[in-house]
Formats: C-alpha cells, sequence, structure tokens
C-alpha cells in the first residue's frame, strides 16, 4: 500500500512558480512538456490559467483555463442558435494526472473543478459553452462519460457542454 492509496492530494489552486513540477509524467509528452515548460510562462503572459493539485509538494495534477473562439458553423446547434459567427467560449486547454494517480478519481476531481470555475466566471463574462479539445478518443470518452458534451459537427474531439447543463447542474452556484 502507498502514501497515495490513502492520501488525498491538495484541492486545485493556481499555478504558481513555487509549485514542483519537476518529474510530472501522465503518460501525454505533450501535456508533461506543457506543464514543466509552459504553464507558468502562459500564465504570465495571460493566455492560461493553470489550476494544479499537489501530493507532498509536488504536481499530481492540472488543468488550463482560457478564453476562446469558436466558429459557429463548427459549434453544435444548441450553441450555435442566436450565437455570433465567432462563438465565444471558455476553453478546458488541457488537463493531465500524473501516472501513479490515475485511477483514482483525481481526473474527474480536476475537470468538476474546471467546469465548476466557468460557471462562476460566466457571472462576470459571458460565454454559451466550455470548451474542450480532447487529444484522442480516450480521452474524449473521459469527458462524454463525466458531463454532458455535445460534439462538433465537424469535429468529434471538440466537445461543447453548454452553460446552460452547467448551471442546472450546479444551481447554487449560480444563485444570490
Amino acid at each position: 500500500m502507498t502514501a497515495q492509496d490513502s492520501a488525498k492530494p491538495s484541492k486545485p489552486e493556481k499555478l504558481s512558480k513555487a509549485h514542483d513540477r519537476t518529474g510530472f509524467e501522465s503518460g501525454a509528452t505533450e501535456l508533461d512538456e506543457w506543464l514543466q515548460k509552459y504553464s507558468w510562462q502562459n500564465q504570465r503572459a495571460n493566455n492560461a490559467t493553470t489550476y494544479v493539485t499537489t501530493f507532498d509538494g509536488r504536481v499530481v495534477g492540472y488543468y488550463a483555463i482560457t478564453v476562446a473562439g469558436y466558429e459557429r458553423s463548427a459549434a453544435p446547434e444548441a450553441i450555435a442558435k442566436r450565437a455570433p459567427e465567432s462563438v465565444p467560449c471558455f476553453l478546458l486547454a488541457r488537463l493531465a494526472v500524473d501516472v501513479e494517480w490515475q485511477g483514482r478519481g483525481l481526473g474527474w476531481g480536476l475537470l468538476e473543478n474546471g467546469i465548476r470555475r466557468a460557471l462562476t466566471l460566466t457571472q462576470s463574462v459571458a460565454a454559451p459553452a466550455l470548451l474542450v479539445h480532447a487529444r484522442d478518443d480516450t480521452a474524449r470518452d473521459f469527458y462524454l462519460h463525466h458531463a454532458e458534451f455535445q460534439p462538433s459537427p465537424v469535429d468529434p474531439l471538440h466537445l461543447f457542454l453548454p452553460m446552460k447543463a452547467i448551471a442546472a447542474r450546479y444551481q447554487s452556484l449560480t444563485d444570490g
């Protein structure tokens, strides 16, 4: 039995320079490299904000969120309806869990935190959906399993979660 079997990682928090990103290994080189080499500079440049969860001071999972525009004709009908030509969305740009922590619900916890964060952001900035560019079919299946994502009619790896669905699920966050 390892320490991870009984212990829990931290709640997601905004990335700081003090977070130990070295050694993070999710099994997806591009996601590992982005966290280790580019997450901090992207955050400092206001290109994306990264939220991390840690265990013993080391990052064991993360996601990055930003804003994006998506061509209306490539969005699901429910989102494209009454939308401008470029549909504003919150973009869950990356999500990864260290291999030592995979299969323990951490990915779902990070996704749920990102979904809730997007909903909270709608109190200040309007966007009809949370967008995900799934990296492959396995990632796509993960997102479809955990939330009511709708695939783009032109790219099945581009998934949209309508804010209306998020608000219905997390009504208490929008009350008050």
